[in-house]
């Protein structure tokens, strides 16, 4: 059976999927690992990557690396994101990558990204036929995607991801005495999605893995909820909006304390929020779902079901 790795290498995180095919040709996924790598600390708003953050990702490709030895694939497919994507020595970078560790990566354009996003949203059978907003937050970059079941309308990428307006806004801990500033500067950055979504009018809005995980596990703690953060599983916009109204005003180490945050997100978690209130805000938006799967999940899907080379 073949079996096939995903390395998805992006601006905090470098994350590994294995997958096979499975029953009827699609794909099964069977073992996921994210490592911290925060490739884009200290450089990303210069369009550098650091000699520290090459170092880091140098230790997780190699972590990585063992655990796909062990799982026996048989092909390793290595993709980079933003970050690399608007590093001035990205080249350089991809170049170290390959001479120390073996893996050869292709960076993905922010069209790509969306669409490969998309694509892992259909695996995860949370579209129907009501227009929805996807959104995929990342540490560079932030994809809009707005689609049904049957067919992608409109996609876009942002430098808009929670380590870049970090770096931009920093220090802003608590963010509220920026948050007017750090809202016009998202929004004036999406006026052609509000165009977009204008047009195309989606009634939902899809979170696609990473913080909106985060933003599940901290409502089911917060209410005390048996339901699991599965693939569509539905917020409580209300239990949201007090969630981001506590993000706006809490330090980095009073969000190391909630439960259900991730450590390595807490930094940098009070963008998440914002961003995702922008949307709902603005696009009147009302109900919100969550997709465990985005790009990776659908580039293995698309390579085990159709074939198609990397």
């Amino acid at each position: 059976m073949r079996r096939i790795a995903i390395l998805d290498l992006g601006t905090n995180t470098f994350n590994l999927l294995i997958a096979e095919k499975g029953e009827y040709g699609k794909p099964v996924f069977i073992y996921s690992k994210e490592l911290p790598v925060e490739l884009g600390k200290g450089g990303i708003h210069k369009k550098e990557i650091t000699i520290e953050a090459t170092e880091r990702a140098i230790v997780a490709l190699h972590k990585h690396r063992q655990k796909m030895a062990e799982f026996n694939i048989d092909e390793y497919y290595a993709f980079a994101t933003s970050a690399v994507r608007g590093a001035e020595n990205g080249k350089d970078f991809t170049r170290r990558m390959l001479i120390e560790t073996g893996i050869e990566i292709k960076v993905l354009s922010g069209d790509e990204e969306a669409a490969w996003i998309y694509e892992g949203v259909k695996y995860a059978s949370v579209l129907g036929k009501e227009t929805a907003l996807i959104m995929d937050i990342g540490g560079g970059s932030t994809e809009y995607i707005i689609a049904n079941e049957k067919e992608l309308f409109w996609k876009g990428s942002y430098p808009l991801g929670v380590s870049r307006l970090y770096e931009i806004f920093y220090p802003a801990d608590p963010l509220m005495p920026k948050k007017a500033e750090v809202e016009a500067y998202i929004i004036n950055m999406l006026q052609d999605m509000f165009t977009a979504a204008s047009t195309f009018k989606p009634l939902e809005l899809i979170g696609s893995s990473g913080s909106f995980e985060s933003f599940a596990e901290m409502i089911i703690h917060r209410t005390s909820s048996d339901k699991k953060a599965l693939n569509g599983y539905e917020y409580s916009l209300n239990e949201f909006k007090k969630m981001h109204d506590e993000l706006m005003v809490s330090t980095v180490e009073e969000r190391l304390l909630m439960s259900g945050l991730i450590q390595m997100r807490a930094p940098m978690f009070a963008y998440s929020a914002i961003l995702t209130n922008i949307a709902l805000e603005k696009l009147s938006i009302k109900k919100m779902k969550l997709s465990r799967y985005a790009m990776k999940e659908g580039i293995a899907g698309d390579l085990l079901s159709r074939g198609r080379d990397k």
